[in-house]
């Protein structure tokens, strides 16, 4: 995979997983590591991030970039707790 390609698949990747946060938890969060799995192991990009303005608030996500659908979603306990005391208000479902 060339390097501009791969850039690419993770820009699409980083908007896949904030708009998964916006949608689900009504949460503005910012991307702050992402790794490629090599093509033979996965075809997937995990992701570090945190909720804006709450850097204690950190998240875990994998974005599948064959179909675009987000796995392994894993909350910090504050991130977590947070939501679990309405602290975050949670987008109407």
């Amino acid at each position: 995979m060339k390097g501009n390609e791969q850039t690419a698949i993770i820009e699409e990747a980083q908007k896949v997983a904030i708009t998964h946060f916006q949608e689900e938890y009504g949460l503005e969060v910012r991307i702050t590591k992402e790794e490629m799995l090599p093509t033979y192991v996965a075809s997937q990009i995990n992701m570090e991030g945190h909720v804006v303005g709450e850097e204690e608030q950190r998240f875990n996500i994998s974005v599948n970039y064959k179909d675009w659908t987000t796995l392994n979603t894993f909350l910090s306990t504050e991130l977590n707790d947070a939501l679990n005391k309405g602290d975050i208000l949670q987008k109407e479902k």
